[in-house]
Parts: C-alpha cells; structure tokens; sequence
C-alpha cells in the first residue's frame, strides 16, 4: 500500500468516524474533516464555506432524535472519493417520529487532506415526502400508476 493509498484510506476511516453518531458534537468539528473553502450540495440546499457549512447541520440536526450513517463501500480516483452509505434517521415530524432508512452516494473531493467539495445524493422523497399525509398519498398513488399493469 502506498503512503497515498493510506492517506486516503484514513480520510474514509475519519468520515466514518465522524457520521457514525452525527450530533451537535459532530458539527462542532467538522474543521477536522471540512476544508475552510468546502461546498456541500444535497438535493435540500447547497453550501459554500465551513461556517455555512456549520450552521446548516446545527439547522437541519434540529430536533432529530437519532442520526447514524454506515457506509458501506467507496471507490476512489485520484482525489475523488465516491462513498455509498445508509442513513438511520429518527426525526418527530417525519414519519410519525419512527426510524427510516435512507440509502445514498456521496462523491468527495479533496484538497489539503480534507474535503474541499461533496455533493451528496439520495431519493428526497423517501426520506420526507413519502412520509407526510397528504404528500405520501399523492406520491404513492403517482408512483402506482407508473408501473404497467
């Protein structure tokens, strides 16, 4: 294994480190792993810098009782990182405050050992809008008129 090889192998154990319990104490050091100049883009919002960075977790973790991410695979290329993961999420305005599972892919990009830029990807409607009255309704009655019958 080169040193390379290892230093990469040490950003994935420190992203896994950091989002196996993700929490209020997560975000406080996301300096630890976040480059100062980083650019978080979900499929929700998107981010430029640690600070805004910072405060759209401490915004988005508010009120969740539970979040764990397992990762389960990654693949690099130089300095690009694609991670898939599983999200455990308990949140008491999302389905009934009862845990989902959310799969996703993160695709990371370095800069000074640490991530300069990550876009994560992930079915928004699994994770909030099946889970709303009315919205899952909809979506369900929408999704079963796309498959063939």
């Amino acid at each position: 294994m080169t040193d390379e090889q290892q230093e990469q192998h040490d950003i994935i154990k420190r992203l896994r480190k950091h989002y196996d319990e993700f929490a209020d104490v997560s975000i406080d050091t996301l300096g630890d792993l976040y480059h100062k100049e980083v650019t978080f883009i979900d499929p929700i919002h998107q981010v430029h810098g640690l600070e805004d960075l910072q405060k759209y977790f401490k915004a988005t973790m508010e009120n969740v009782e539970q979040c764990h991410f397992a990762f389960t695979e990654y693949a690099e290329n130089g300095e690009h990182f694609f991670v898939n993961w599983q999200m455990r999420l308990m949140h008491p305005k999302i389905a009934d405050g009862q845990e989902i599972v959310l799969p996703g892919v993160s695709h990371l990009e370095m800069k000074d050992d640490k991530i300069i830029q990550q876009r994560d990807y992930y079915d928004l409607g699994a994770m909030i809008y099946e889970h709303v009255a009315v919205l899952g309704y909809v979506i369900k009655k929408i999704k079963a008129r796309m498959i063939p019958a």
